[in-house]
Order: structure tokens, then C-alpha cells, then sequence
């Protein structure tokens, strides 16, 4: 079976290489973008099983992105994890209205991003 494809959306290099990282070590295969708009640059050619994405970036934030994803027939009903240090609920609101499946505020801990993002994997592929 091909190993799911997770798209890494990250200004922050390090966070982007840790992030990666641990989602190769859980068996996945990253792909990395530094904003939303190079992400939907990626996005035009290939659709990733899942998508992690900062809220703070330059040129296309976390939000627009989200909303962009949505507006894609292929990225529709692609999951879509928020990681940010945004913890108010105004900013979850924004997050949950823009089509984010999941909120995660800094710090957390990658075994949890991990067990997040594979249950959403597994509960598209049996779907």
C-alpha cells in the first residue's frame, strides 16, 4: 500500500523540519510548504490524505489557506489540522468557520499530533 501523503505548512523552517520529521517517523510522507500560497501551489499538481498548517504565515495565512482548500473540489473533505499559539476562542471560531477539523495550540506534544492525524487518516480510508 502507498504510505499517506501529509502536507506541512510552516513559515517557521524549524518547526517545518520537526514537524516533517515526526510525521515521517509515524509512517507518513511529508511534503513541505512555507505558506498557503505555496502550498496551493503543491495542492494544483497533488492531493495530500491530510494537511498540518500553522495560522500565522506571510502572504497566505492558515485561515485563507483553510478557506482556499475548502473552495477545491479535490481538497474539499481534506482534514486539516491548525497548529498555532493562538489558544483564544475567537481565533478557534475563525479557525472552525474557515473548515479546520482540528485546533491545536502550542505547546503540544507530536505523539499527539501524530495519533490526531492518523485517526483522521484511517477514519477517511474507511469511509
Amino acid at each position: 500500500a502507498n504510505a499517506h501523503t501529509v502536507l506541512v505548512v510552516d513559515d517557521s523552517i524549524s518547526a517545518r523540519r520537526s514537524t516533517a520529521q515526526c510525521m515521517k517517523d509515524a509512517g507518513l510522507m511529508p511534503q513541505t510548504a512555507i505558506d498557503g500560497q505555496d502550498a496551493l501551489a503543491l495542492v494544483e499538481k497533488w492531493t495530500p490524505d491530510i494537511v498540518l498548517v500553522d495560522m500565522e504565515m506571510p502572504r497566505m495565512n492558515g485561515l485563507e489557506l483553510a478557506v482556499a482548500l475548502r473552495a477545491r473540489p479535490a481538497t474539499r473533505n481534506t482534514p486539516i489540522i491548525m497548529i498555532t499559539s493562538r489558544s483564544t476562542e475567537k481565533h478557534r471560531r475563525q479557525a472552525e468557520s474557515a473548515g479546520v477539523n482540528l485546533y491545536l495550540t502550542k505547546p503540544f506534544s507530536e505523539d499527539e499530533l501524530v495519533r490526531h492525524a492518523l485517526e483522521f487518516i484511517n477514519a477517511r480510508a474507511h469511509a
